[in-house]
């Protein structure tokens, strides 16, 4: 069970921050600047257990950036990634926590400069930036082709 599931029996209301399930493929999300992490760990379970198609378009910023190392995921082209530090950090919570789902350059980069970004500001790089630092991140197929 997750940390979430638990805190959500415990206290009504804990993890409020919670996307839509998916009902159709592809989900598509468009706006989403994050959250609380451990919300954004039961969305990406939930996703990844569900297996259809997932199109990270527009901005994905702070927590949202775990979905998009999803093997069910890409990137829109023009979507912009968005990263900062934690505003918790107690050993393996918030800014190592979010290391863990980041790759290669990508999480060399979170952990040498944009984990120390405030909470409270955004450093941005394009999907395209985003992919030349992660290989593994699938980029979506440009829309009407």
């Amino acid at each position: 069970m997750s940390i979430c599931a638990i805190l959500s029996l415990l206290v009504a209301g804990a993890c409020t921050d919670r996307r839509p399930a998916p009902t159709s493929e592809p989900y598509v999300i468009t706006r989403d600047g994050g959250g609380q992490l451990i919300s954004a760990e039961a969305d990406r379970a939930a996703f990844l257990n569900w297996g259809g198609q997932i199109e990270i378009r527009g901005y994905c910023a702070s927590a949202c950036v775990i979905f998009t190392t999803l093997p069910n995921a890409c990137i829109g082209q023009r979507a912009r990634i968005g990263f900062h530090g934690s505003n918790v950090n107690v050993g393996p919570i918030g800014n190592q926590q979010m290391a863990g789902y980041l790759r290669g350059e990508a999480k060399r980069k979170y952990l040498a400069e944009w984990q120390y970004v405030p909470p409270t500001d955004m450093h941005w790089i394009t999907a395209v930036e985003y992919a030349k630092l992660d290989p593994k991140v699938k980029l979506c197929p440009i829309r009407g082709r």
